[in-house]
């Protein structure tokens, strides 16, 4: 443009705000501010964010010096996945049918997918299954020849098979137990022969030995009391 009878650029220092852009259209200047600015481009141009406290509600997030909304692109969370801006930050979850990487991809849930990763114990094995509710849910279990808890360790058993503890004990729930605990009545006495509990009323008793043994009466009309009843015994 001419000036004071010389030719000086139209766009010289001071022609526009620091911040702006200044275009020459037929020897005159013409300022605007950037994309992204906003302001009077003859005297400052201004981002319209410095922080995420100068953006809106749905557009919290300041990102080159512009609010946006954080979800808004397709590659912030995965395939399939919701978005859900938390302040200026994205949180990308699977649908409740779904399950998977949200920021990857998100796939059709599967009953196996209960036991991805395994939420049992030590040595212990998970199964799909269902809780009192019918809700699907992952069921955990001991391994064959195992004891305890599934949920946080099981142990190896003392046996898995009889033949394993001494002559008078059998293997219950990989344990050893006496083959006589309860199988026999009150009172009745229990022999153990080859793993097998044998009951028989003590010598001066008689009566049922998987129920009760009472003392033989030794005289005639001899009575004797059980359970709040009383018995005759009439001697032949």
């Amino acid at each position: 443009m001419c000036q004071q009878y010389k030719c000086t650029p139209a766009c010289a220092s001071g022609t526009c705000a620091p911040t702006a852009i200044c275009d020459v259209n037929n020897h005159r200047p013409t300022c605007s501010c950037p994309k992204g600015y906003f302001g009077d481009p003859y005297t400052s141009c201004r981002a319209e964010c410095l922080s995420h406290a100068d953006c809106p509600s749905d557009r919290p997030a300041c990102m080159g010096d512009r609010c946006v909304d954080p979800c808004n692109g397709g590659s912030v969370c995965g395939i399939n996945a919701n978005c859900e801006a938390r302040g200026a930050t994205p949180i990308c979850s699977c649908p409740r049918t779904m399950t998977g990487d949200p920021f990857v991809r998100c796939r059709p849930f599967e009953p196996a997918d209960l036991c991805e990763p395994n939420p049992c114990g030590e040595n212990a094995r998970c199964q799909p299954g269902h809780d009192v509710t019918g809700k699907e849910r992952p069921v955990c279990t001991c391994l064959a020849g195992y004891t305890g808890d599934a949920l946080t360790r099981c142990r190896r058993g003392e046996c898995t098979a009889d033949v394993e503890c001494r002559h008078d004990q059998a293997c219950v729930d990989y344990q050893c137990k006496n083959v006589c605990s309860g199988q026999c009545g009150v009172d009745a006495e229990c022999n153990a022969r080859n793993r097998v509990a044998t009951c028989s009323c003590p010598p001066g008793y008689t009566g049922d030995a998987l129920s009760r043994c009472y003392p033989k009466s030794t005289s005639t009309g001899a009575r004797y009391s059980s359970g709040g009843r009383i018995y005759y015994n009439r001697k032949k």
